[in-house]
């Protein structure tokens, strides 16, 4: 089994060093979890601000695989995604171990879902897939961590580092005086919500 990471949901986990307990989360051997190669680069400067971020970012990279290089007639199937997301999909399409897509990316959901209706063969391999959004994956971390370790690590971590700003949905469901029943229903909300506004993608929920 393959499991494809995008760079956004990989940023915002380091934020609050949540990185090896994402990869316990997803079950499967580290090296069957495939980044792409500009994530390492990306995020070491964009946590130059937190020694322990970065940490933890060259802890997950030592443990993940970077994905190879796709295959150009396939990328050139995706002219409206951005380079990454060309990449993913088209390791996706060309690639049937892949079974999970991690994704932190709402626009990028948006686009796939669009393409699905010119692309037969991207339909039916998005069909033998399950996609994870960030709201999902920060859902399992919490019944895996518990309340007070998640919430220490949004407010003492991802809040302190210079430049990061804490996703929206995140502090929703994880304010200062919150509770572990408020995060649970902020955050299956957000899923459901994902779910229902696009029907073409197999968003999964736990």
């Amino acid at each position: 089994m393959i499991i494809l990471s995008d760079t956004d949901i990989v940023h915002k986990l380091a934020c609050c060093e949540l990185l090896l307990e994402f990869l316990q989360y997803l079950k499967c051997p580290p090296n069957e979890v495939w980044v792409l190669p500009a994530l390492e680069a990306m995020l070491k400067r964009k946590l130059k601000g937190s020694a322990s971020a970065l940490l933890n970012v060259d802890q997950f990279m030592r443990k993940v695989k970077k994905i190879p290089a796709a295959n150009v007639a396939t990328l050139e199937r995706f002219p409206t995604l951005d380079v990454g997301e060309q990449q993913l999909l088209a390791i996706l399409c060309d690639h049937s171990k892949v079974q999970k897509l991690v994704t932190g990316d709402k626009r990028a959901l948006d686009s796939i879902a669009a393409l699905t209706f010119g692309d037969q063969q991207l339909k039916d391999r998005l069909d033998e897939t399950s996609i994870f959004c960030f709201e999902a994956i920060m859902l399992g971390l919490l019944e895996k961590r518990g309340f007070s370790v998640m919430q220490a690590r949004i407010h003492n971590k991802w809040a302190n580092i210079p430049g990061q700003k804490v996703d929206g949905v995140i502090e929703v469901a994880f304010p200062p005086s919150g509770t572990e029943e408020h995060a649970k229903k902020t955050l299956r909300s957000a899923v459901n919500h994902l779910k229902v506004r696009l029907p073409p993608l197999p968003i999964a929920i736990d």
